[in-house]
């Protein structure tokens, strides 16, 4: 059974919230646990009053006076000095724990022996008591975790390793939770989530809770605790605010340039694209050879002589000043968008590939090196962009499965964070469209390709739960923004029959949709 250390630094709290913080410990179903309460030099008397009593009622309720105020990183670290359990928990002076959230975590730890670390949902209370904003949490998530603290509460760390890590640090103050997290999880051995609302987040004023504004040093903190946390990692990336508590990291340098294989598949399709009638392959790369500024890179088109009578895609001549770099390969037999692929990925000789629609263009000169930054991380399999419509309204933030698969922040404006800042942080998704993904070749190659049996749509949710069935990673990143032309619809799957192939393939997924939660 293990034994909990709870920290709680306090600092003159409503004494009515304080006392329900008493109160929600004290009813912990869960016994063997200790309670390290300090109180940092509080300038209302009745906090020591409410401590005293508090500590003379529960022989587990510990409480240390500090003589002079030294703000919420000193006193958090008295507390982790206190603490003589197994595991710590860190509680605020002002929100509350489910009566069950201890007994839960010790069910988690004893199903998971290696855990080092393991985090909850939570929600919010009103100050008239009401709960609201419950916040339903993805597995853990490395890439959402550098864009923001979204573990959080309830956090819970096995002693030893906060000891390895060396507790709290100066200088972080309003983010020390948020750079321990970091730190934590960079060296722990499992990490384990908890779905379901176990602690309370109080709204009071002058808390980040109810003001996302109120604190604006905490984000300054945040941003160094990233940027650290990168360098831990040997990773170059430059990381800036984006609203307060979330935050955006470009990757800049990469320890090599390893080649890469754009795959297009064309039918000749021509279009209007800002007002002039075009071929949209050829405007397509166009943008990417005079966008593009990671220079290894080929082009490899698949021409489809079949729909164009007439038309040759030029690229492939000898004069051309990109032909250096770009490949066409003309089949002449029918073949559908998703095999087109396929025979494109034999002709590529790229470390990553990367799968695009021809009606599509890029907007971000550095996408391939966010692309390459976001599969530093060997767990990431496939990495998608953020795709738009021309009139600039978001078509996906990537694909969730949850009630039907269909594509997250469909219409809304490329500039609204989402809840939870989840349209502006890279995060690991359930899917991405086939407009544009990258995946490491090595990938492709033991997921055996896009199915050729999906007839119109539906092969790239199928490829991605594929990857998810590896155990690869699928992450979306906001950092890359690629327009699509034409027409737009927010399902993925429109055809009964590729949508009952993907059903009977993947309704193990379809019913336990684990990202749309927090989409």
């Amino acid at each position: 059974m293990p034994f909990f250390s709870i920290v709680t630094p306090v600092y003159n709290p409503p004494a009515e919230a304080l006392l329900e913080c008493i109160k929600s410990m004290k009813n912990q179903s869960f016994t063997n646990w200790e309670w390290c309460v300090v109180d940092d030099r509080s300038t209302h008397k009745y906090v020591q009053t409410i401590l005293q009593r508090a500590m003379a009622s529960d022989s587990r309720i510990r409480v240390a006076l500090r003589a002079t105020n030294g703000g919420i990183v000193d006193a958090s670290q008295d507390g982790l000095d206190m603490a003589t359990g197994e595991f710590v928990g860190l509680l605020d002076h002002d929100d509350t724990l489910d009566s069950e959230a201890l007994a839960k975590v010790a069910a988690a730890l004893l199903a998971n022996p290696d855990a080092d670390y393991v985090y909850t949902d939570e929600d919010k209370i009103k100050p008239n008591g009401q709960h609201y904003d419950s916040y339903r949490k993805p597995p853990f998530d490395q890439s959402r975790l550098r864009g923001q603290n979204y573990c959080c509460h309830f956090s819970v760390f096995r002693n030893t390793l906060l000891d390895d890590i060396g507790g709290f640090r100066r200088g972080f103050d309003g983010s020390q939770d948020y750079d321990l997290i970091l730190r934590a999880t960079e060296q722990a051995r499992s990490i384990v989530h908890i779905p379901e609302v176990l602690y309370h987040w109080r709204v009071v004023p002058g808390s980040t809770a109810g003001d996302s504004t109120a604190k604006p040093y905490a984000y300054e903190a945040g941003v160094r605790a990233i940027e650290q946390h990168f360098e831990r990692s040997g990773i170059a990336a430059e990381v800036t605010k984006l609203q307060p508590g979330s935050y955006s990291h470009m990757f800049t340098l990469l320890p090599t340039s390893p080649l890469v294989s754009i795959v297009i598949p064309t039918i000749g399709t021509k279009s209007r694209v800002w007002g002039a009638s075009v071929r949209m392959i050829e405007h397509l790369i166009t943008n990417i050879v005079n966008m593009t500024t990671y220079d290894n890179y080929e082009i490899i088109v698949i021409d489809d002589l079949n729909t164009h009578p007439g038309y040759a895609v030029p690229f492939n001549q000898p004069d051309h000043s990109s032909s250096r770099r770009i490949s066409v390969v003309e089949i002449t037999q029918p073949t559908s968008f998703y095999e087109m692929c396929n025979i494109g990925f034999g002709h590529a000789r790229g470390e990553t590939i990367i799968f695009m629609d021809e009606n599509s263009q890029v907007t971000t000169p550095t996408w391939i090196e966010q692309f390459l930054g976001q599969m530093i991380d060997p767990e990431v399999g496939i990495v998608g962009p953020m795709i738009l419509m021309e009139d600039g309204r978001i078509e996906s933030s990537g694909i969730s499965l949850d009630p039907n698969p269909h594509r997250i922040g469909w219409g809304n404006s490329s500039l609204d964070p989402g809840r939870w800042g989840n349209s502006a942080v890279a995060r690991s998704i359930s899917g991405v469209t086939d407009t544009c993904f990258a995946v490491r070749r090595s990938v492709f190659h033991e997921l055996g390709g896009f199915c050729p049996e999906f007839q119109h749509h539906g092969a790239d949710l199928d490829f991605c739960c594929k990857a998810r069935n590896l155990a690869y990673r699928i992450v979306w990143t906001p950092t890359v923004r690629v327009i699509h032309f034409g027409t737009h619809q927010a399902n993925i799957c429109d055809d009964p029959k590729d949508l009952l192939l993907l059903t009977r393939r993947w309704q193990r997924y379809l019913d336990s949709e684990q990202y749309s939660l927090v989409s």
